[in-house]
């Protein structure tokens, strides 16, 4: 089912373009309606925005076309403002008054070792159960590009194979909507070396391969194009984020945790450092029933 309730939040501490422009956008593309919220910060000091620093911008790929949009007197937009101490709360607090399927914020970054003594403002969205979130950044969404989805195949539990299917069917449906084609991506770790007294030698079957069968048989359940599949190995945070990088893709779509509202695939700061080494817009995708 499409978005029908999308809430963009912004305020001062990035410029709004890219948030509003991408907001419209889907909201124009789902026939959704839309709050922007300007969030206006009841102090100065934030110790967050002190180590924020925005994506240095990359060089444009001229041979996509930007997928555009702006507000017009004819599409019907509501505008809040509100005084908070966090965008994070003020979100929370709309949420609590009016129903949404969708949030979208800009996407900050900060230095490497932010992630691992703080958590950003932003990031605490990631615990609020339900809605999806979305992190977008200051490039334009181009037709004809790509958007990568990551899954996490070792997991083979009921409520997760459940949701690795939400966020294929999410990833789908935002791929449609900018008429993009859509890749998924699993990094794996090999197994520890005292392991390798176990296998078989008869059936020597290399990690990468296992990996592969088994996302190949998730792309032809869902009729997705087998050559669009990408095994890794290494740690998500860094696998992940140069995969997306060298496809240079629109969006990346990720899995929250079925438990505690962090990415399931990572534990730990892990899961602040991918969002963090990302250099593309970001759909984190929550389960539908939480566990």
């Amino acid at each position: 089912m499409p978005f029908q309730h999308i809430l963009a939040a912004v305020d001062e501490s990035v410029p709004p373009n890219a948030v509003l422009k991408k907001s419209v956008v889907l909201a124009r593309k789902c026939h959704a309606s839309l709050t922007i919220l300007k969030v206006k910060r009841t102090h100065n000091f934030n110790l967050n925005l002190l180590f924020h620093r925005d994506k240095s911008k990359l060089m444009p790929d001229d041979r996509r076309k930007p997928i555009l949009a702006y507000p017009d007197k004819q599409y019907p937009i509501r505008i809040k403002e509100c005084l908070s101490h966090s965008i994070h709360n003020a979100i929370v607090n709309e949420c609590s008054q009016l129903d949404y399927d969708l949030i979208i914020v800009s996407h900050k970054f900060y230095p490497p070792f932010f992630s691992e003594f703080l958590i950003a403002d932003e990031w605490q969205l990631l615990r609020l159960p339900n809605i999806p979130v979305m992190f977008v950044d200051l490039e334009d969404w181009h037709e004809n590009g790509h958007v990568l989805t990551a899954l996490e195949l070792d997991n083979e539990n009921t409520s997760h194979l459940e949701f690795n299917e939400t966020l294929i069917e999410e990833s789908k449906r935002i791929a449609t909507l900018l008429s993009n084609d859509l890749h998924l991506i699993n990094s794996y770790l090999p197994d520890p070396f005292y392991m390798s007294f176990n296998q078989q030698p008869q059936a020597p079957v290399s990690e990468r391969e296992k990996y592969k069968a088994r996302l190949t048989t998730v792309a032809r359940q869902h009729n997705l194009n087998t050559r669009n599949l990408h095994i890794e190995e290494g740690l998500p945070e860094d696998t992940i984020s140069n995969e997306a990088r060298r496809l240079n893709v629109n969006m990346l779509v990720m899995g929250s945790a079925e438990r505690k509202g962090m990415l399931s695939a990572f534990k730990g700061n892990a899961a602040r450092n991918i969002i963090n080494k990302l250099r593309t817009d970001l759909f984190i995708v929550k389960p539908r029933h939480p566990h």
